[in-house]
Formats: structure tokens, sequence, C-alpha cells
């Protein structure tokens, strides 16, 4: 499920660049962004014009309406269609400077049938000042990087993409960015007699990102407890399995690729995790290999091949097509082809599925 954030002056998925800079270099930043294409992730969250009210307030929008049509082969032969046309997502965020150095974020978002009624998606006070910064609030922590051209998410982003009320904090000099987080998350350890234990901010995690050289960025994450993420693998456990993950991302000219990977360390224990009930317990892993080519300066072709492996109700093998156009400027509409195949043990009954999407998204 796509999490963009309308307003970013409190993020941490954005470039080295910004991310430390202070809120006036931010603003300026993010104001010079033509919303016509913005399929990665840090140009989902940084979406919207960011118009100011007064001198200290600021304000920006998104709008995203699909249609979809979904064919499923179910193993015992079987066939069913389906199409629909929804709100994928509409978001409204507010951002306020508070001193030179400290700054507030706040973003509604509805998506229709996912958010019923609109939720908080993000709700910061952040700090900057000499390339150090700190977020607390609710955020999306730095586990994984899930960058992608496509409409749909990625399969690292089912697994990984995780929301929650934290403390971060890190250090951004180009070419080198860190950024460390404290939460208590949702999933709980149980003891041996199967009794919650008592609730306590224990869970953690660490993401880092390396520029070398201008065309080419790396990075790497680690979370503590690969339970607490938005995938909800597991309600309770009784063996902690962290999680990580790795990415590379290049731009060369009108050409973009990247690749990313993520996963458990090690298998769950049987009794918290095992969908393919053979007694092992099951260890998650995604993966997604991306290639975009900006084909006019505002057309936009890109491929993907994907999979995932031990991931309940995923495929096993997604590849498929996205053309993306900006008509005018703010505006994008984009047209998805995505085929997946899955393991019989873990595609919950299904053996193959066909979508397209169309995706009409405004920025305001």
């Amino acid at each position: 499920m796509k999490k963009p954030l309308a307003v970013v002056l409190a993020s941490t998925l954005v470039p080295l660049s910004v991310a430390a800079a202070t809120l006036e270099e931010r603003v300026e930043t993010l104001e010079k962004r033509d919303a016509e294409l913005y399929h990665t992730l840090a140009e989902r969250k940084s979406a919207g014009l960011l118009a100011s009210i007064g001198e200290r307030l600021w304000v920006s929008g998104l709008l995203e309406v699909e249609a979809s049509y979904e064919r499923l082969k179910f193993g015992d032969e079987g066939h069913e269609s389906t199409s629909d046309l929804v709100v994928a997502a509409a978001q409204l965020g507010f951002g306020a400077r508070i001193t030179e150095h400290v700054d507030g974020a706040i973003a509604f978002l509805f998506e229709e049938g996912e958010t019923d009624p609109p939720e908080v998606d993000e709700a910061i006070i952040g700090y900057a000042r000499d390339g150090w910064f700190a977020r607390f609030g609710r955020q999306y922590v730095p586990f994984g990087e899930f960058s992608s051209h496509f409409v749909s998410d990625p399969l690292t982003l089912e697994l990984g993409e995780t929301r929650e009320t934290a403390a971060l904090v890190g250090y951004a000099h180009e070419p080198f960015s860190i950024a460390a987080f404290l939460f208590n998350g949702d999933a709980e350890r149980v003891n041996a007699a199967g009794e919650a234990e008592e609730s306590h901010l224990k869970d953690w995690g660490v993401g880092v990102k390396l520029m070398p050289v201008e065309w080419l960025e790396l990075g790497g994450s680690f979370l503590s407890d690969l339970a607490d993420t938005d995938a909800e693998l597991a309600a309770e456990y009784r063996r902690r399995v962290p999680g990580w993950s790795a990415y590379a991302a290049a731009s060369l000219g009108p050409v973009a690729v990247s690749g990313e990977v993520l996963g458990a360390v090690r298998a769950f224990s049987s009794e918290d995790l095992d969908e393919d009930g053979d007694g092992s317990g099951d260890r998650p892993l995604a993966w997604n290999v991306e290639a975009a080519w900006e084909a006019l300066e505002s057309v936009e072709l890109a491929g993907r091949v994907e999979g995932s492996r031990e991931f309940a109700g995923q495929p096993e093998l997604q590849y498929g097509l996205c053309a993306s156009w900006g008509p005018w400027e703010h505006v994008s509409l984009s047209l998805e082809y995505l085929r997946g195949r899955f393991d019989r043990d873990f595609g919950e009954g299904l053996k193959s599925r066909d979508r397209v999407t169309a995706q009409l998204a405004v920025e305001f």
C-alpha cells in the first residue's frame, strides 16, 4: 500500500542534499520540483507544491485516481476477473516553521478501501542543524529504500515498509548519510507459557546511504524485528527475527536502473510463521529490479522484474511494463501491466495474476 507524504519538511526518505538542510533550504528544493513524474518513493513522499500560508505555514496536496483490471488463475484451474475505479490517495499535508532549525509536519491520508475514515499518516517534529537531524513522532522509519517507477508498490515495500511513532537521529554530509531510530513496535514477544511480555521501547534500526559518485547511490538498513513492519507477519513471536535490506540505484542521462533486496536475517519459529506448514518456519524475502528510460521530457518508460520467497500472498516472480506521461505541469498519467506467478505453497491458492492499472495523479 502506497504511503506518500505531501509535506516532507521532516521526512528522512529524501535525497542527501535535502535531509539535513535548514527549513528554508528544504522548502526551496521541494518547491522546484515538477510533479509530472514522481514514481520513486522519495518523490511520492515529497509530492505537493508546498504553497505558503503566511511566513511560517505551508500546505500541499495529492490526488490519485486509479482504474484497474485483474484476472486471477487458481491452482485448480479456476478463473476470476475483477475491475474497479478508486481514489487511491487523497492527501493533505501541512508544515510549519517553529524556529530556524525546528519544524513540524502533519499529513492526512485517505485511501479508498484502506483508510476509512481518513487517518493521520505522519505527524513529525523535526530538527536540522549543521548536518545533524532528528525526527520525533509518527513516521516511516528508514528501513528499505523502495525506489520504483511503477504505479504499484514493489514487493520490497510490501514486506518492509514500517510506520511507527519513533525517535530518530542522524547525520548527513554528502556523500554519506546515517540515521538510527527507536520505537515500541506492535508485535510483542511471548514467553514459554504463551503469555505476552510487558511492552517496552525496545525496537530499533539503522539506515545508511552513500553516494560515491554523482550518478550512483548505495544503501542498506537493519531492523531489529521484522514482525513490526506493516506486512504484519506475526502479531506475537517467541523468537525475534531481524530484517535487513540493501539497494543500489544508478542514473546515467535519461536511463535509470535500481535494484533492492529485503528479507529476514533468519527463519521465524514454526509457531510464529509457517504458512506452508512444513514445520521449519518461514524466512520471508523480497527483491525488485527496475530500469527506466526518459524517452521525452515528459514521457517515461519503465520495466520491472521482482519476486519473493516464503512471503505469503505475494508472487514468487512478477514482471511488467509501465508508461508515464506528464501532459501538463503537476499532472501525470500512467499505465502499467504486471504479470505474477505464485508459489504453490505461499500463493494462497493463486497460480498466476494479470493486472492492468491506469492512474491519474494531480498535485496542488
